[in-house]
């Protein structure tokens, strides 16, 4: 055969194989290494438990014969390392920055950057308390932040001459609707559940929104920090949140006597030695009040705190005993020097007219008692102050009274010395939400060792209130009468009618 008739035959072999190859491998038989992997292949490469599920799963599943389901759950939530390239801000880009031929790992405290990484929120531990808001924790329990919203609509009919105001009220009308508070409440723990902190605004008090923020570390039982602004231990109705409590408003004794917010620092215990019986808080302070920044001498406000709470440790701090509590009784002591004084009550109220500071000693004795739905609080304040310096507004240079009647000289004015008494009780009806409750207060002048600007008062207030959902839902109406004393007799001051809607969520 020759070359030539040689390669036409291989071209006509190689054209009839090519024709002929497809036919024969649609009959075929497959190999078995071809096959998709088993369901019992495809279920060893999974972890073990996720291994366990699918075979749940598998077992459960009604599907045709011939058929199979693969259920993959998804992987536990695992801490990410904290990785500063991720940021966006330029402070953690620089930082990467510098890093880079730095051996990080190696120079970090120990466990820095687990701290600063991501801690996974569980949305289990996300959940929603009537009073208590929404409440978001972190899968490791280190962070905690607890949001809330509390709104108090407030209706008043005014007749007759309003005595001192509450600390934190603007001045009455005859009728008057209007959103009294407002209140938006952070709080929660940070780097650890002892790590507390508390932040209150009102953005309703265009001077004054923040109320309060302060950090509370109580890692010891027996020694814990507060510092911020708060409300310093003074007398336990005013400590009492105002959406705890059993009437629209607070008494007048807390009216006058009351030292108010303030920024401070102080020591306490919630359970001093775990004996579930004693508090205690010493605290100092700047005595300037809410939010006034102002440099000043170094005049502070120096406070002691002691309870002692025989029958155990309850909810002393909210006035109505939703519980229905088997006896609990909880008795407080105060003492507390304010040194400098510039304002006639201390804390709150007007600045002395002369300008000048006034020294004060305050003296509080409380005590509330709950059981089976009835409970009673009392509380006694005395306050006795002398002027420390007299400002120079007394005579003002330049100024000629009988030219100007507004430069006429102005007299110093006395502190406010007294003492002031006052007993609530309410009966929360059984199986119901309806309660009634009443109260009198008595505020007294002591002039007998020095001159006070304090005058006489007497006041009752009777409520009655329907709780939809204990104090964060609930509906208050009362009527108070004040009588203003004159030459030592009463005088019809005021009476009073309100009617408060109160929501919290």
């Amino acid at each position: 055969m020759t070359p030539t008739r040689f390669i036409c035959h291989a071209l006509l072999a190689l054209l009839a194989l090519s024709v002929v190859r497809p036919v024969l491998a649609e009959d075929a038989p497959v190999s078995e290494e071809k096959l998709a992997p088993s369901t019992e292949e495809a279920i060893q490469d999974l972890p073990p438990k996720q291994q366990e599920a699918v075979e749940q799963a598998l077992e459960q599943a009604e599907t045709p014969a011939g058929t199979t389901v693969i259920v993959v759950p998804p992987p536990d939530a695992e801490m990410r390392k904290y990785d500063p390239s991720s940021e966006t801000d330029q402070e953690a880009a620089a930082e990467e920055y510098v890093r880079r031929d730095v051996p990080g790992d190696q120079l970090h405290p120990k466990g820095e950057d687990e701290l600063m990484g991501d801690h996974i929120v569980d949305r289990g531990d996300i959940k929603f308390r009537p009073g208590k808001g929404v409440e978001i924790n972190s899968a490791d329990d280190e962070f905690q932040l607890r949001i809330r919203v509390r709104v108090q609509f407030l209706w008043t009919v005014l007749n007759g001459e309003v005595g001192p105001k509450e600390a934190d009220e603007p001045d009455e009308v005859t009728n008057n609707f209007r959103i009294r508070r407002a209140r938006f409440v952070f709080q929660g723990h940070a780097f650890g559940k002892h790590n507390q902190y508390k932040l209150e605004i009102d953005p309703l008090r265009a001077d004054n929104v923040v109320l309060d923020y302060y950090l509370d570390f109580t890692k010891k039982r027996d020694i814990q920090v507060r510092i911020g602004q708060y409300k310093i231990s003074s007398n336990r109705q005013r400590v009492i949140s105002s959406g705890n409590l059993q009437m629209v408003d607070r008494s007048i004794v807390n009216a006058e006597f009351t030292l108010d917010r303030d920024i401070g620092i102080d020591l306490r215990s919630r359970d001093f030695l775990g004996k579930n019986k004693m508090r205690y808080v010493f605290g100092i302070s700047s005595g300037n009040g809410l939010n006034n920044p102002q440099f000043t001498d170094f005049s502070m406000v120096y406070l002691a705190r002691i309870e002692y709470l025989p029958l155990g440790i309850f909810r002393d701090y909210s006035e109505v005993d939703f519980a229905r509590t088997k006896p609990r009784l909880s008795i407080g002591a105060v003492y507390s020097f304010f040194q400098g004084a510039t304002r006639v009550r201390g804390m709150i109220g007007e600045d002395f007219a002369d300008g000048g500071t006034a020294n004060y000693h305050f003296a509080y004795v409380d005590a509330i008692f709950k059981a089976r739905g009835f409970s009673a609080i009392t509380e006694l304040a005395f306050r006795e102050g002398y002027r420390k310096n007299i400002g120079d507004n007394t005579d003002p240079p330049g100024c000629d009274p009988l030219i100007d009647p507004a430069c006429a000289p102005v007299d110093p004015t006395a502190p406010r010395n007294g003492i002031g008494w006052t007993l609530q009780a309410g009966y929360l009806v059984p199986r119901t939400r309806f309660e009634l409750a009443g109260r009198v207060g008595l505020i007294k002048a002591i002039s007998t060792r020095r001159p006070t600007s304090l005058t006489d008062r007497y006041g009752t207030t009777f409520s009655v209130s329907w709780y939809f959902a204990r104090h964060p839902f609930k509906i208050q109406a009362d009527v108070s009468q004040i009588w203003n004393a004159d030459q030592e007799r009463y005088l019809d001051g005021a009476t009073t009618f309100r009617l408060q809607l109160q929501a919290s969520l």
